[in-house]
């Protein structure tokens, strides 16, 4: 069920972030300067790290069984007493 909230939250999450890239990048036209990466390189290496951050988080739940999932968020939005 945990794993279910993550994969949820993880999609409306990237969900609002590709919106939000595409509707940033369509009013800039896309120039070769040097030293600038272009949009599509850009949006492939950000996939990529939240991927890989979506199996870290996958593999850190896995692992750590002896943590209940409420003090885990407790830990998270600093609301350890």
């Amino acid at each position: 069920m945990i794993f279910t909230f993550v994969i949820i939250a993880f999609i409306l999450a990237w969900f609002f972030i590709e919106i939000t890239l595409f509707l940033t990048y369509r009013d800039h036209s896309e120039q070769d300067d040097k030293g600038k990466i272009s949009y599509k390189k850009f949006i492939w290496y950000l996939r990529l790290i939240a991927v890989a951050l979506l199996l870290l988080t996958f593999i850190y739940m896995q692992y750590s069984e002896e943590l209940s999932f409420k003090k885990a968020i407790q830990y998270c939005l600093g609301i350890i007493k």
